[in-house]
């Protein structure tokens, strides 16, 4: 048996709060999505092309960062591992066509470890929506997209990982991560 580096979470959301989620995102300013890299977050559009905003946690959002606590809680037990709720802002992340985030990456470096333990990538789009724009995870590289609409993936923060291009459509994704907030 294979044991895969990820968690499914098939039914995470419905696909109406998938919906109301990206109706949220119509009504907030999107800007290019950035990467890190040396001392400060940067436009990279080799590297990474999306649009994205953040929500931090406020009544509007609260069921949402609540959901994704339910979520990051029953994968810290299965990864064995502590979390705490979600204390950094969630990322909208909206992929067009040739949009993408092509590098290998992991969400926490040697800076971030304790901060950073778990990610989620919370499918908004209906599968029919779109082609291509695979989370792929090291190393189950190419396994086909499975996740239905409001679908999440939890994987540890450290694992690498990308998105491959999108070939046709939109892909909506709702991207957190926890972990230990510092002291």
């Amino acid at each position: 048996m294979v044991t895969l580096p990820f968690l499914d979470f098939p039914q995470a959301l419905s696909p109406a709060e998938c919906e109301t989620i990206v109706a949220l995102a119509a009504r907030t300013p999107l800007e290019p999505a950035t990467i890190w890299g040396g001392a400060a977050d940067h436009v990279d559009t080799r590297t990474r092309q999306a649009e994205r905003c953040y929500w931090a946690r406020d009544a509007e959002t609260e069921w949402i960062h609540a959901r994704l606590d339910a979520l990051f809680a029953e994968a810290a037990a299965r990864f064995e591992t502590e979390v705490d709720p979600v204390f950094e802002p969630i990322q909208f992340v909206r992929y067009g066509v040739g949009a993408h985030f092509q590098t290998w990456h992991s969400d926490a470096g040697a800076d971030r470890y304790d901060e950073r333990r778990l990610s989620a990538s919370v499918e908004l789009s209906r599968p029919d929506d779109h082609d291509g724009g695979v989370l792929e995870i090291a190393p189950a590289i190419g396994l086909a997209r499975t996740l239905p609409q409001g679908g999440a993936r939890l994987f540890r923060s450290r694992m690498i990982h990308r998105v491959t291009p999108v070939t046709r459509g939109t892909r909506h994704a709702l991207v957190a991560w926890t972990g230990k907030r510092r002291a």
